[in-house]
């Protein structure tokens, strides 16, 4: 009886010395899920760094979990420390490399890093792997978009929609390929389907109005940078595009006030100087025409279009010599000019 009891005691002391041993070596499954699933409350509820020493010791009892990886890689990149993401993304994808939620966080962190190449290699595979999620095929989009590769980025905005119909950034992203092929009438169709899902964002308003103005629908135009400008009152671009817009349509009081408007929040662009500068010449304000273009010059000594227009309003002042000036100096910056303003330039010197 002593021998069995010997035994069994022996026995008890061999399972408790393999359970330390399982536990060393990072292998404890069950442990191991109790802490992650404690780390995704705390990262949910925004305690980041109790969810991120959550995630570790998950790590720690078990090194073959992906999800761990996953998690503590997401807090990683919302506290911009892509590389070791990245590196918790790689593990993650060696020990699950069937997981397309993987590949889409590397992925983003690749875009973040400005590896494109990459981060269109991850999406490629995200989309194998998942064909049916929208989000993967917008991002996939936004890369080509970002590669320059339009046409390609509106087929993979096409395919988020179509999974998606209500998916407000496809829609806007489309509506930004669009306006970089020239495909106005496109981009504002787009552009008024992401307003219908996203009505209180300014940049829809402006960018939409852009595409009006484009299509010389003024009217229209300039209502949609009213509208960007109700909910932004500092956006200085859609000050910027409305004064176009009523430069366009002959409002060169209205323009007037909007370039003022746009100078209040950024005097540093020499293309607003110019534009107020323009406005003012078509009000027949020579003198704060050329005030404007000397501002626009002095921001841009290179800005062939701010001496042609400076030239002009200075023969409108009959200061002949300093318009000749002003255009041979526009011509210098762009030969382009030549044939325009060489006959002003000959009818002068007669």
């Amino acid at each position: 009886m002593r021998k069995n009891n010997f035994t069994f005691y022996g026995f008890i002391i061999i399972l408790v010395i393999s359970a330390l041993f399982v536990i060393s070596c990072g292998k404890n499954p069950d442990a191991s899920n109790d802490h992650l699933k404690m780390g995704i409350d705390l990262s949910n509820q925004g305690n980041t760094e109790l969810a991120l020493n959550e995630f570790n010791m998950s790590i720690k009892l078990n090194s073959n979990n992906p999800e761990a990886y996953y998690q503590r890689a997401k807090i990683y990149i919302s506290q911009n420390q892509l590389d070791p993401a990245i590196e918790d993304l790689d593990e993650a994808i060696d020990i699950n490399a069937a997981a397309a939620k993987y590949y889409d966080a590397r992925g983003y962190v690749f875009i973040t890093k400005n590896d494109l190449p990459k981060a269109l290699t991850d999406y490629e595979k995200a989309i194998q792997l998942d064909g049916k999620n929208a989000a993967y095929y917008n991002r996939r989009g936004y890369i080509k978009a970002l590669q320059g590769d339009y046409n390609n980025a509106v087929n993979d905005y096409t395919k988020a929609i179509q999974l998606n119909p209500k998916f407000e950034d496809a829609y806007a992203n489309r509506g930004f390929a669009n306006i970089n092929l020239k495909l106005f009438d496109k981009a504002a169709f787009d552009f008024s389907k992401a307003i219908e899902f996203g009505p209180n964002k300014a940049v829809y308003y402006n960018t939409r109005g852009y595409a009006y103005a484009n299509i010389r629908n003024y009217l229209l135009a300039i209502q949609d940078y009213n509208q960007a400008i109700f909910l932004d009152a500092k956006n200085t671009d859609a000050y910027i595009n409305r004064g176009y817009a009523n430069l366009n349509a002959n409002n060169y009081l209205m323009a007037v006030s909007d370039f003022d408007a746009a100078l209040m929040l950024d005097s540093s662009k020499s293309t607003i100087f110019n534009a107020r500068g323009y406005a003012y010449a078509n009000l027949r304000n020579y003198e704060n025409a050329v005030t404007d273009y000397n501002k626009a010059i002095q921001l841009d000594s290179s800005f062939a279009d701010a001496y042609s227009n400076r030239g002009f309003a200075n023969n409108n002042l009959k200061l002949k010599d300093n318009a000749v000036k002003d255009w041979e100096k526009a011509i210098q910056l762009n030969a382009n000019l030549e044939q325009s303003l060489r006959p002003y330039i000959n009818d002068i010197k007669k």
